[in-house]
């Protein structure tokens, strides 16, 4: 980096003059760190290195200036970095070819503080704007992401290729699922992987809203409209214009508000309570129930909104049904807890998850968390494992039977490896030895299940059972 030059500088001044470097870098030291560079290549160097530069002022002040053709270098190496050109030789053509290869402004020299000053706040906050956006993308992507829901289950890869067909289009979506299966981090999984990412995703729990409200909540409402409505409310639909509105438990929509739902999905316009006019709104809907699609059709909703919203259906499997997602699942809400700083963990013993393997979890991932929680707070200071006993005290409290799985033969695994031989001998076992249906199971081919097999250094000439 050149003489002068500042690492994690957001402000380059690039300029022969070296009267000009010094003035300008005086004006602006109190706005960010400057830095002063007079040739070329010391320039472009800067530039590439510098992945804090958000501007470079160019100075030009001779009449054989390469300016015009720096700042196509620097737009070349570094698109995201705003160029302001200043020159001592101002003309409308100069003016117009300097934007058109990429500066955000022109001014003149001589120039006015005032108006370098401006020029530079403005940049920085567009540049400071961009940034925080960047940002959030990353954030949303990474807390979202459908790598971020943890399975390895067969059942779950189905999930997540419906999901994905999902986040690529527009269509309505109905995730089925039990209480606390995940279909809200499903429903946000698609909204960030989708093109209405940056746009808002607005969840809201239909069960919970009061009878007399849900309606002017969902679709807006005039002042005057009703009773208490003292100023106009624009509702649900316009919060969440271009973006994906999140109706968790559909189905306990009262019909007349179901009725004007489908009306919106049809027409893509939503009128508010005590309203006259509608109003054009971009939604895209994704519903969610706890209920079996056989209970929706017959008792819980129109059939016609039904059919409107389940042209896409995702059907999350409970945690009793993937149970090899146990000891991942573990792995990962311990691993939260430890980095939250509540304590040192060094994990939960074998026996534990044997007897956590035989619970049904009729609260499915969210009972597991919140027990996981409960078992960290009254774990007695002087050990960092959580024991067989505890977890039968909290099955004893939820009238669970307790059994006493110990054999290494049915033991659930925590390490990865062991888990898909684990996994594997479970299907051989469950299918009685029918590799077919054992394939199926695993969500893998039967070539696939001998070569794991034959890696594992299982025996892939098992006889099979009949079925």
């Amino acid at each position: 980096m050149s003489a002068g030059s500042k690492a994690g500088s957001r402000i380059l001044i690039a300029s022969d003059d070296r009267e000009l470097n010094a003035a300008l870098a005086g004006l602006l030291s109190e706005h960010a760190p400057a830095i002063g560079a007079g040739a070329r290549p010391s320039v472009l160097a800067d530039v590439t290195s510098n992945e804090s530069l958000r501007l470079v002022i160019v100075g030009e002040t001779s009449v054989d200036s390469t300016a015009l053709d720096l700042l196509h270098e620097i737009k070349q190496q570094r698109p995201d970095v705003a160029v302001l050109l200043l020159s001592a030789h101002p003309t409308v053509e100069h003016a117009a070819e300097s934007i058109r290869r990429g500066a955000e402004d022109f001014v003149p020299i001589p120039y006015s503080d005032a108006l370098v000053l401006k020029e530079v706040a403005r940049i920085l906050e567009a540049a400071e704007l961009r940034d925080r956006v960047e940002n959030l993308d990353q954030l949303v992507a990474t807390r979202y992401g459908f790598e971020r829901v943890i399975s390895r289950s067969s059942r779950m890869r189905a999930v997540f290729d419906r999901a994905n067909a999902a986040s690529r289009s527009d269509t309505p979506v109905l995730i089925v699922g039990e209480t606390g299966t995940g279909k809200e981090l499903i429903a946000r999984a698609i909204h960030a992987n989708s093109r209405r990412s940056k746009r808002p995703f607005v969840p809201i729990n239909c069960a919970a809203l009061p009878r007399d409200l849900v309606e002017s909540e969902i679709f807006g409402h005039r002042r005057g409209a009703f009773s208490g409505a003292f100023a106009d409310h624009a509702g649900l639909f316009v919060a969440a214009h271009g973006g994906s509105l999140f109706l968790d438990e559909i189905g306990e929509l009262p019909l007349e508000v179901q009725a004007k739902l489908l009306r919106v999905l049809q027409d893509g316009e939503v009128r508010p309570v005590g309203g006259l006019e509608s109003r054009r709104v971009d939604v895209r809907i994704i519903a969610a129930s706890n209920r079996s699609l056989a209970e929706m059709r017959d008792n819980r909703m129109r059939q016609d909104l039904f059919f409107r919203i389940s042209v896409l259906v995702i059907e999350i499997p409970p945690l009793r049904e993937r149970r090899e997602d146990l000891p991942l699942l573990l792995a990962h809400f311990l691993s939260v807890i430890r980095d939250r700083g509540a304590r040192h963990l060094d994990g939960i013993d074998p026996q534990a998850l044997d007897l956590l393997a035989d619970y049904a979890f009729p609260g499915n991932v969210r009972e597991l968390e919140n027990m996981l929680e409960g078992l960290v707070v009254v774990l007695p200071p002087d050990r960092a494992t959580i024991r067989a006993e505890d977890v039968r005290v909290w099955l004893r409290r939820r009238g669970a039977p307790v059994g006493d799985r110990t054999s290494d033969a049915t033991r659930v695994p925590l390490n990865l490896n062991d888990l898909e031989r684990w996994a594997i001998g479970e299907a051989l076992r469950q299918s009685h030895g029918n590799k077919s249906k054992a394939a199926h199971m695993l969500g893998i081919s039967r070539d696939t299940l001998y070569r794991k097999l034959h890696d594992l250094g299982l025996d892939p000439e098992l006889p099979a059972s009949p079925a």
